[in-house]
């Protein structure tokens, strides 16, 4: 299968997991959060990993709009295999704060947030080379 063209990602596979790198620095917008999620559905669907890192470290402003592509991944991925992982990286201090405040991540595992997070791509790739016990939700 050919790979998929992406103008808004960058993607490889290391160790075994699915890197996705937004390369956008703003998602603001309802035409590009559409965009961005076409093209992680068509990595996904493409590499066929369930285990997938989304490295956010260019992005410097999101609106409640990049929520979207993202719980849509998140979503792709449980549909897959119900033992998927999504582990968001590299989320700035501003972009930290919105996903903090809108309950998307938690900072101290406090409270049972839709997302993982780690400081970086190795951080992410580390906690997929530990075990785990899945959470189960009910």
């Amino acid at each position: 299968m050919p790979e998929a063209q992406n103008r808004h990602l960058k993607s490889t596979v290391e160790q075994g997991v699915l890197v996705l790198t937004i390369t956008e620095t703003e998602l603001q917008d309802e035409k590009l959060a559409d965009s961005l999620l076409w093209e992680l559905l068509a990595q996904v669907a493409h590499h066929k990993l369930n285990k997938v890192v989304l490295d956010l470290h260019n992005i410097k402003y999101v609106s409640s709009v990049a929520f979207r592509p993202f719980l849509s991944l998140r979503r792709k991925l449980q549909e897959m295999d119900s033992t998927s992982r999504l582990i968001l990286c590299g989320l700035s201090s501003m972009v930290g704060d919105v996903f903090y405040t809108t309950r998307l991540i938690s900072r101290a595992g406090s409270f049972d947030a839709p997302f993982e997070m780690a400081a970086d791509v190795a951080a992410a790739l580390a906690r997929f080379g530990r075990d785990f016990q899945p959470i189960v939700r009910e």
